[in-house]
C-alpha cells in the first residue's frame, strides 16, 4: 500500500526495503529513492533534485521513519543526472555517510556538475557542427551552465566495485546496464525477483537515450544491448525511478525496443529530404512546442540514433569543413 502523507509518498516494498516519493521539478512530478534497513547500517540510493521542498520532504520523512539522518552509512547513486543526485552534498553533510557511483558515472558527474564549464562548452561545440542555429546553440550552453552549479557542493565519490549486497531478506545482485546513462547501477533480488531499476526502463514513457561529449558515443546500441538483456530476467515486478512499478519488465523492454526501430524508421524516412541532424530533429518533433531545455534532449536523443544508423552501416556521415550532414 502506498502511504500518502504531507511528508510525501513512500511505499514498504518489503520489511527492510522502502521505496520514498521526492518531489522534482520536472513533469515526471517524483524521482524515487530507496532506503535498505540492514542489519548493521541503513543505506541510501539516490537522493532527488536540489530544491528547499525536496529537503523539506527528506526531513520529515525520515523523521516519520524514526531514522536519524546519521543512522544512514552508505549512499549509492545510481547514475550522475540531477534528479537522481543534485541533493547529495546536503545529504552527506547531514549523514555523514560514504557516497559511492560507479567509476563510469563517478567520472561523469564531476565532468558535468564540478562547477566549470567544460560539459556546456563541448556540447555548444558538438550541436554547432550539427547545424544547431543561434540563438539556440547559446540558450543550450546556458541551460548546461545553469544545471553544472546544481549538484554542489560534490562531495567525495567512491567507486561501486561490490557485484552484490546483503540485505535481511536475501543478497541483491548489481547490475549496470548502459544506454540512458553509460553505468547506470540497478539492483536484482534473485529469490523474490524484484529489481530496483531506476531510469532504464519506465513504465509510460521511454527513457531519454541521448549522445553527449564526454560520455558514450553510441548509446542506442548500448541501450538495445540492455534491453536484449532484459527481456530475458526473470523480474516478477521491477521499481522504476520515476513512475509506477513495472509488473512485465520483459514485455515493456520489448515495446521500447520497438519504440525505438519506428524512430530509426522515422529518420530514415526524413533523411530523404533532410540531411542535418538539427533539421532532422525538427521533423521528429514538429508535432511539439518544445522549450529550449527540451530542444537540448531531442537534438542529442537525434544524434544517437543517427549515430546507431551509422555504425550499423545503414547511413553515412560526411564532414564538410567541420560540419556534418548523413547520407543514405
Amino acid at each position: 500500500m502506498i502511504i500518502t502523507e504531507p511528508s510525501g509518498n513512500y511505499q514498504q516494498i518489503t520489511d527492510y526495503l522502502i521505496r520514498i516519493g521526492i518531489p522534482i521539478p520536472f513533469p515526471m512530478k517524483h524521482v524515487y529513492c530507496y532506503l535498505f534497513r540492514m542489519k548493521e547500517e541503513i543505506i541510501l540510493m539516490d537522493v532527488g533534485f536540489p530544491t528547499e521542498v525536496a529537503k523539506k520532504y527528506w526531513i520529515e520523512v525520515l523523521e516519520e521513519l524514526s531514522i536519524k539522518p546519521t543512522d544512514i552509512s552508505k549512499i549509492i547513486l545510481t547514475h550522475f543526472h540531477p534528479d537522481h543526485t543534485g541533493l547529495i552534498g546536503w545529504m552527506q553533510q547531514r549523514t555523514g555517510a560514504r557516497v559511492y557511483m560507479s567509476n563510469v558515472e563517478a567520472r561523469m558527474i564531476k565532468t558535468v556538475f564540478g562547477g566549470n564549464t567544460e560539459q556546456a562548452e563541448a556540447t555548444y561545440e558538438l550541436f554547432g557542427k550539427h547545424s544547431v542555429p543561434e540563438p539556440l546553440l547559446t540558450k543550450v550552453r546556458e541551460n548546461v551552465l545553469f544545471l553544472s552549479n546544481k549538484v554542489n557542493p560534490l562531495p567525495e565519490i567512491e567507486g561501486f566495485q561490490d557485484t552484490y549486497i546483503d540485505s535481511p531478506g536475501g543478497r541483491w545482485s548489481v547490475k549496470t546496464y548502459g544506454g540512458h546513462a553509460e553505468g547506470h547501477l540497478c539492483f536484482y533480488q534473485e529469490t523474490q525477483k524484484i529489481m530496483l531499476i531506476g531510469d532504464v526502463v519506465l513504465n509510460k514513457i521511454t527513457p531519454n537515450i541521448s549522445l553527449w561529449p564526454n560520455s558514450d558515443q553510441n548509446p542506442l546500441k548500448s541501450y538495445f544491448s540492455t534491453l536484449n538483456q532484459l527481456t530475458e530476467q526473470d523480474v516478477r515486478i521491477a521499481y522504476p525511478a520515476h513512475g509506477t512499478p513495472i509488473v512485465n519488465l520483459a514485455q515493456r523492454a520489448k515495446e521500447i525496443i520497438e519504440h525505438h526501430n519506428e524512430r530509426l524508421t522515422a529518420i530514415l524516412t526524413i533523411l530523404e529530404s533532410n540531411k542535418v541532424a538539427y533539421k532532422i530533429t525538427e521533423k521528429l518533433f514538429h508535432h511539439k512546442k518544445l522549450t529550449d531545455h527540451q530542444w537540448r534532449f531531442a537534438i542529442a536523443e537525434t544524434l544517437a540514433h543517427l549515430e546507431y544508423l551509422v555504425e550499423e552501416k545503414r547511413i553515412q556521415k560526411i564532414s564538410n569543413d567541420g560540419m556534418f550532414q548523413y547520407e543514405l
